[in-house]
């Protein structure tokens, strides 16, 4: 029996979505019975972030989604904008600018993964902690521009705080249907999650929002609502450059039936950085996720799901 750990006597965190730009991913990218012609069939998403603020003032960021500056951008990634047509109206520091957070007061940087629409620009949190999972440096490599083909910037794993997480070194512990699971801030209220199978290092988030109510920042764990509710297949045969969407397509199916017994709890909201179902129905900065369970737009976000999937 899968079950959570209990939250009498933890304070939640204060948990807050940012809508740091958006992209285009084909169909065919992310289905396997998706639409050959990638220019044609192509789905607009968004590129969430979230802020995650503390009981003890620490305010942290759960990525940071995709950079205003596009000449930051690897060029092999850049080379696929035709297809993916990126647009930023606001990163974190424009949308965090307006207050009552200031960019200033952010703690740490916690990155899912170490891919470009998700690393922004670190270089404006130069006072932040940049952590990412287990294995990332060494998944990322020297990263671009150092080394000229690589489809990962060099910029982060370079940030003068730059920390990544050990498996040996950081306490790790099963939690819910997960194998492995690092509490954040020691108290029960913000753990990271071991996530594997889109690529080395990637994690996932779980936010105590409320008693008994909860919110998992699901990363890339998969790219689109669909997959989460089991009625496409996941590509395995075509990605950018040619390749899957993930290193490991069988460990990332693995995860993603985690997330499902996770989701089926009926205590926690799955927040994907690129389900396009959340625009215009969860709550963004300033406003929080928190008490999900009895609002309004939770209500409204279930009748879309349900007349879209029972279509």
């Amino acid at each position: 029996m899968v079950s959570l750990p209990s939250s009498n006597g933890v304070q939640p965190v204060r948990v807050h979505a940012l809508a740091t730009g958006q992209l285009h991913h084909p169909d065919r990218w992310l289905f396997e019975d998706g639409d050959e012609d990638i220019m044609k069939a192509r789905h607009r998403y968004p590129d969430f972030s979230f802020l995650i603020q503390h009981r003890s003032g620490k305010n942290i960021l759960f990525d940071l989604g995709l950079t205003k500056d596009f000449n930051l951008v690897p060029e092999v990634i850049r080379s696929l904008f035709h297809v993916i047509s990126p647009t930023v109206a606001e990163d974190p520091t424009d949308i965090l600018s307006r207050g009552p957070v200031s960019p200033s007061s952010i703690h740490s940087v916690v990155f899912s993964h170490l891919h470009f629409d998700h690393i922004g620009d670190c270089t404006k949190f130069p006072d932040a902690y940049m952590i990412a999972g287990p294995g990332s440096k060494d998944a990322n490599g020297e990263g671009w521009p150092v080394d000229p083909k690589s489809p990962f910037s060099s910029a982060l794993v370079q940030h003068p705080k730059y920390h990544e997480l050990s498996f040996e070194v950081e306490k790790w512990l099963p939690l819910g249907p997960f194998d492995r699971a690092y509490d954040f801030f020691g108290d029960g209220s913000f753990y990271l999650i071991d996530t594997p199978g889109h690529m080395p290092g990637h994690l996932g988030g779980l936010a105590l929002t409320g008693l008994d109510e909860w919110v998992f920042l699901g990363g890339d764990c998969c790219h689109h609502r669909s997959l989460l509710v089991g009625n496409r297949p996941m590509s395995v045969t075509s990605g950018p450059m040619g390749r899957c969407f993930h290193k490991n397509p069988q460990v990332a199916g693995e995860t993603l039936e985690k997330i499902r017994t996770l989701e089926k709890l009926g205590k926690v909201f799955v927040a994907l950085a690129h389900d396009s179902f959340l625009v215009g129905t969860m709550p963004q900065y300033p406003d929080s996720l928190n008490g999900w369970s009895d609002k309004a737009w939770k209500k409204d976000l279930n009748s879309i799901l349900s007349q879209h999937y029972q279509s």
